[in-house]
C-alpha cells in the first residue's frame, strides 16, 4: 500500500494494489453544499484539469440515480479522451456515487463513492474508488489522479 500526501492532514490518498481499491480523504475549507455543486455541475470544467496536463470540457450531466454523465478531456498535446458513467446514489450534499468508464482504460467500469461530512468550518471528503482488481498500474495511476483532483477541487472551492 502506498500513500501520496499533498499537505499533511489535508489530503491523503492511498492505493491497495492487491485489492484494486483507492481510499482518500480531503479536508476542505468549504461547505458540503459548495463541494457537491462543484462535483456535479458544469463547474467541473473550471477546475478539473490544468493546462500543462489536460483540460476537461463538454460535460453532460443527468444528475439522478440511473442518469448518465460524461465529459471529454484534451491533453496538452491535443489528444482527446472521454470518461463517463452512470449515477448510482445522488444524495445532496452528502453522497455521490457513480460508475467511472474512461476511454484510456478501454472503458473498464469501476465505481466511485464520495461522502461529504461537515467538519468545523469545512468538510471532510471521503473517497472510495473500487474495481481495479488485477490492474496495479491503473490503481496507481488513479491514486495519483485523485490526489491532483482533490488539490484542484480544494483550490477552486476555497478561492
Amino acid at each position: 500500500m502506498t500513500a501520496v500526501n499533498a499537505e499533511p492532514n489535508a489530503i491523503n490518498v492511498t492505493a491497495d494494489t492487491t485489492k484494486g481499491i483507492i481510499n482518500g480523504t480531503a479536508d476542505i475549507n468549504a461547505s458540503p453544499e459548495r463541494i457537491f455543486r462543484a462535483l456535479t455541475t458544469e463547474e467541473q470544467a473550471e477546475w478539473w484539469g490544468q493546462s500543462d496536463l489536460y483540460r476537461t470540457h463538454d460535460y453532460v450531466i443527468d444528475l439522478r440515480p440511473g442518469g448518465r454523465w460524461s465529459c471529454k478531456a484534451t491533453g496538452k498535446d491535443g489528444a482527446e479522451s472521454t470518461v463517463g458513467g452512470e449515477y448510482i446514489t445522488v444524495d445532496p450534499p452528502r453522497v455521490l456515487e457513480y460508475t467511472w468508464e474512461p476511454s484510456w482504460d478501454n472503458f473498464a467500469v469501476s465505481r466511485v463513492r464520495i461522502e461529504l461530512e461537515p467538519r468545523g468550518n469545512g468538510t471532510r471528503l471521503t473517497l472510495l474508488h473500487t474495481g481495479f482488481e488485477g490492474r496495479e498500474q491503473m490503481v496507481e495511476n488513479h491514486r495519483d489522479g485523485w490526489t491532483r483532483v482533490f488539490n484542484w477541487l480544494s483550490g477552486y472551492v476555497t478561492r
